[in-house]
């Protein structure tokens, strides 16, 4: 299966994709990711005892930290936190960064997590959240036709990787990379 982190990972370089899986090479991680780590566990704690008022979300319940997969959709994936209407999900992602508007890899993840609780749960998904770090900054995401699209195309470009078993071409920068866990074993970028 198909990790949905990947989805993101791809946007940013899709060696990411076949470094993560297709090789045994254990990745060094930038102090960044041990952060985002420990702000996930925070948001964890803090989160069993929020009212999640500021969203304006109306929910019966809440799944959180919770790992999904789908078969059929060959992917998997932990989501942060999700709401759960009678019938309505709606997936939120916890970012540690600070930024002012939403990338469109985050959009993508998270449009995967929601397509994945739609269908574990067998409710409409239409919105989703990201709430970034910088004050805990919340997006709504509406989901769109183009969205759903370009998560299809990434998906496939991804499957292509792993079903080719070949290194595929980058356009990452010399900042993307100087950011990257593969960073030693990628060396013919510069």
């Amino acid at each position: 299966m198909i990790p949905i982190s990947l989805i993101r990972q791809y946007i940013f370089c899709p060696r990411i994709v076949y470094y993560n899986l297709l090789t045994n090479i254990k990745p060094i991680y930038p102090r960044q990711v041990s952060l985002g780590n420990e702000y996930h566990t925070l948001q964890d704690r803090l989160s069993k005892n929020r009212k999640f008022k500021k969203l304006n979300i109306k929910y019966d319940e809440f799944v959180l930290n919770k790992y999904i997969e789908n078969k059929d959709l060959n992917i998997c994936g932990i989501v942060d936190l999700a709401f759960l209407s009678k019938d309505e999900v709606t997936p939120i992602e916890f970012k540690f960064i600070n930024t002012k508007k939403p990338s469109y890899s985050h959009i993508l993840q998270l449009y995967a997590y929601g397509l994945l609780l739609s269908k574990k749960y067998e409710k409409n998904f239409n919105q989703a959240i990201i709430s970034y770090s910088n004050n805990m900054k919340i997006f709504k995401i509406n989901i769109n036709d183009k969205i759903k699209n370009d998560f299809l195309k990434v998906l496939k470009e991804i499957e292509k990787i792993v079903k080719n078993d070949i290194l595929p071409n980058s356009s990452a920068d010399q900042y993307k990379c100087s950011q990257c866990e593969y960073l030693n074993f990628c060396d013919d970028r510069f």
